[in-house]
């Protein structure tokens, strides 16, 4: 027996068809709200790609524009630091160049202690070479100075290099990674495209397109990251411009180090240049006093020989008076002898003694004379002997200073060092034949002062 009845089966196989019809209606809906998800997952996707392929296009382009910025500045602060070096080099060559003057001056000044007692005055030589002597240590300290500026620049440049060659390779890293990612994004990109054929017309041409704005959510991070990117611009550009600042300050500086290089050598050579007028003048005025002194010898000389002779001549004048002494007495004994009547006072008596009172005083005037004679003769000759002590003494000291005029500083073996000039030689020979020059500096010994001007 059935246990349903006809109306229940048909009512449950409509109830059946009903509910199946709903799921159908259900399915339909919801496959058609799947589609319409796919189809803006697909969308969304290929515009987030857009999006990060062009982000990734102007980041790319932004690295390489830093990168070239960088690569620039880091190329200028090279040949400024080549600069620099060389500036440092030419500095230090400077100072070198100024230690063979320096010595040769030095030595002079040694030298020049050397001369007799009485000729070590404080002439204009000397004030000379002590200027020089300033002048060139005054020089030196301005050229280490300035090295030792140089090479703290230096240090500073190859830092400011360090730190754009880190950045550039940071960014460079960064880039090669950019550009990795702009890669791989593309060929993601055509996968999905290929794997959506319904989405393919439509989307092909996205890539290139304006990408689509972001929502309000993201707002906050995309404002965060460009704000990261600006200041990351900016500091690269900040450390190219404290680069350029640098390069600018050492470009001056090696401009000041090439205007110090000249001004020292300028000073150095008018210095130089002081001190050989100096020693010429004090040679000239040597030779000019030597002159003097030979002409007062030789007229001393002269003036002895005629004191000689008037000496002889006075001892001839006093012999000269014997005789008629002698005669006077004579005759004064003889008439004494005459008769009583006859010995009288008379005029032959009275000139008899104003005779024998003539020789006698003549005698005794003669006999003053001889003495004078005596103490001039022996002044004179104290006088030529300090005439030739001072002649010798001159003679040494202008040998001297011919000695230190005849050399020249030079550099030897690398080593600052002094030595003779055979033209300067020459000349010292025709102002002085008798001129023997000490290479060593040694002393030297001297031939007999001439009595003679030459």
């Amino acid at each position: 027996m059935s246990m349903h009845t006809a109306t229940e089966w048909h009512s449950h196989a409509m109830t059946n068809m009903s509910h199946a019809s709903s799921s159908q209606r259900r399915a339909s809906k919801q496959c058609d709200s799947s589609r319409r998800s796919h189809e803006e997952t697909v969308s969304q996707n290929l515009n987030m790609y857009n999006e990060v392929h062009g982000t990734l296009e102007v980041k790319v382009q932004t690295s390489n524009r830093l990168i070239e910025k960088l690569q620039h500045r880091a190329d200028s602060v090279e040949k400024t630091i080549e600069a620099a070096k060389f500036s440092l080099a030419q500095l230090v060559t400077a100072r070198s160049v100024k230690e063979p003057p320096l010595q040769l001056c030095q030595w002079r000044m040694q030298e020049r202690e050397r001369r007799p007692l009485r000729e070590q005055v404080h002439d204009h030589v000397e004030v000379a070479l002590e200027d020089e002597k300033n002048a060139l240590m005054q020089t030196q300290k301005s050229l280490s100075e300035a090295g030792r500026k140089t090479k703290e620049m230096i240090m500073k440049l190859e830092s400011k290099l360090e730190e754009l060659r880190y950045d550039l390779d940071q960014k460079r890293q960064a880039l090669g990674v950019d550009e990795m990612c702009l890669r791989t994004a593309h060929r993601s990109y055509q996968t999905v495209v290929d794997r959506s054929p319904r989405a393919r017309s439509e989307t092909s041409s996205r890539l290139s397109g304006t990408p689509r704005r972001s929502s309000s959510g993201l707002q906050a991070a995309h404002h965060e990251s460009s704000k990261n990117e600006v200041a990351r611009q900016q500091e690269a550009t900040r450390l190219s411009q404290r680069a350029s600042e640098r390069e600018r300050m050492a470009k001056d500086m090696i401009k000041d180090n090439n205007s110090l290089i000249a001004r020292c050598e300028r000073t150095a050579q008018e210095a130089a240049a002081r001190s050989e007028r100096s020693f010429q003048d004090r040679i000239n005025e040597n030779q000019q006093m030597r002159r003097r002194l030979a002409n007062e010898i030789r007229e001393t000389h002269g003036k002895i020989q005629h004191t000689n002779s008037t000496i002889a001549e006075t001892r001839m004048q006093i012999k000269a008076l014997v005789e008629p002494a002698d005669l006077c007495t004579t005759c004064s004994s003889w008439r004494k002898q005459r008769a009583t009547k006859e010995h009288i006072t008379d005029p032959v008596s009275t000139r008899l003694v104003e005779h024998q009172a003539m020789l006698l005083r003549s005698h005794e005037e003669l006999k003053s004379h001889h003495q004078s004679e005596k103490s001039a003769l022996q002044d004179l000759h104290e006088r030529l002997e300090q005439l030739k002590d001072d002649l010798r003494d001159k003679t040494a000291s202008l040998r001297i200073d011919m000695n230190c005029l005849a050399h020249e500083a030079v550099h030897q073996n690398g080593k600052p060092s002094k030595m003779l000039s055979k033209s300067r030689v020459n000349k010292a020979l025709k102002m002085d034949p008798g001129f023997i020059p000490s290479a060593s500096g040694s002393s030297f010994s001297l031939p007999p002062a001439p009595l003679t001007a030459r």
